[in-house]
């Protein structure tokens, strides 16, 4: 059996090594720690009743839902604005995906319905959207393009 070799590919190699230097390390989006209600309590406690359910309070993941629900759209949005030749994700990029998150983030919020409000829930914040009262959790949904 013949011995085979391969040489060059340090073309290839440098592009693999340089791939997406330069660009942002990463694009948050959710609640933050420094959104609080009124009251001082933090919006991120709260929401992590809702996503995971606790005691009394079911299990509402609109933030799961918006991830896999918009997986492909910001796959679809990666593939159309970087540049394969250097995969460099910019600020620019970056404010892009997490504008699109935060959104769809904040959608699946106002659309989610089920489980449902108790009735006397519904009643003393007088609507039956479950994660909707006065709009301090969806507004905090926020995104942060970290460099």
């Amino acid at each position: 059996m013949a011995d085979v070799t391969f040489s060059g590919g340090e073309k290839l190699a440098k592009v693999l090594r340089d791939a997406g230097k330069g660009g942002i390390k990463s694009v948050d989006v959710g609640v933050f720690a420094s959104a609080k209600y009124p009251d001082g309590t933090p919006v991120a406690a709260v929401a992590i009743k809702n996503e995971f359910g606790k005691g009394p309070i079911p299990e509402r993941p609109a933030i799961r839902i918006a991830n896999k629900e918009n997986e492909k759209v910001l796959i679809r949005l990666i593939k159309e604005t970087v540049d394969p030749e250097t995969m460099i994700i910019t600020n620019h990029i970056g404010g892009l995906i997490g504008a699109n998150h935060q959104g769809a983030i904040q959608q699946s919020i106002v659309k989610l319905r089920d489980p449902a409000n108790a009735a006397s829930t519904i009643k003393a914040k007088k609507s039956s959207n479950p994660l909707v009262d006065t709009g301090f959790y969806k507004n905090s949904i926020t995104y942060k393009v970290n460099d």
